[in-house]
């Protein structure tokens, strides 16, 4: 099932979840339509709905910035792969071949083994550090007997540096999550948003339905790309291997 799909699934469960709430309690406390209500309710709301405003902002900007620093560490690491890979072609022909072919099995092993594993919250295990540690070798036992040859593997040390650490970053990103102490804030701001929406009467019944369906569903369709968002790595809305990809399709 598609993302699109599931997305629009939640949102429908959300909506008709509210609707129902609704009738239930004008089934349980009909009251009159035109009865009026003690300014303190609307007040109530009022707060209420600026806390959860503020609270969904909160989480929106945490799960954003943490899925900008994947696609960063992620670019980094496959554009520093790639120089690595171009440099090896000014080694001798042997060398060459290894450093490249060392080159092209990290990516492969990064987008088919890894990738899979970050977007399902998995571990990743330690072969793509030993892969890395074959790429360092190639180049280290390449013949460097000319100064040109020298600073070629000087320039292909930085550049292994600055994979590492971005390589680093990316695993780090992969295990960030948003604080358990959010998602209760969300959810609870999510009911009591919805649920303080009952208290009102609206003369027509079918418009006080739709507008709080409307409501939930909107709250449902947030909470969702949230929940996406949550994972760095998520199909659809987290970084992908595309920067691999790109180089070493």
């Amino acid at each position: 099932m598609s993302n699109v799909i599931s997305g629009l699934i939640v949102v429908a469960v959300a909506g008709l979840i509210g609707a129902l709430g609704l009738l239930v309690r004008v089934k349980v406390f009909p009251g009159r339509e035109d009865e009026e209500r003690e300014d303190v309710a609307g007040y109530v709301t009022m707060m209420v709905g600026v806390m959860f405003a503020l609270i969904l902002a909160l989480a929106l900007v945490s799960v954003w910035e943490d899925r900008d620093s994947a696609e960063g560490h992620t670019a980094t690491e496959a554009s520093s792969l790639h120089e690595t890979y171009l440099l090896g072609a000014s080694m001798l022909p042997a060398d060459q071949q290894k450093i490249q072919a060392a080159a092209t099995a990290y990516a492969d092993h990064v987008v088919h083994t890894e990738w899979p594993a970050m977007r399902a919250g998995k571990e990743v295990g330690d072969t793509g550090w030993q892969l890395l540690t074959d790429l360092r070798t190639s180049f280290l036992n390449a013949d460097v007997a000319t100064p040109a040859r020298a600073a070629v593997l000087s320039d292909a040390s930085t550049q292994l540096s600055t994979l590492a650490d971005a390589r680093r970053g990316r695993l780090e990103d992969a295990e960030k999550r948003m604080p358990s102490i959010l998602w209760i804030g969300l959810v609870l701001g999510g009911l009591l948003t919805v649920a303080l929406t009952f208290i009102y009467g609206i003369e027509q019944r079918f418009t006080h339905i739709g507008m709080v369906m409307g409501l939930a569903a909107l709250i449902g369709f947030v909470l969702l790309l949230i929940y996406n968002l949550d994972n760095p790595f998520s199909k659809g809305t987290g970084a992908d291997s595309g920067a691999f990809t790109r180089y070493f399709s």
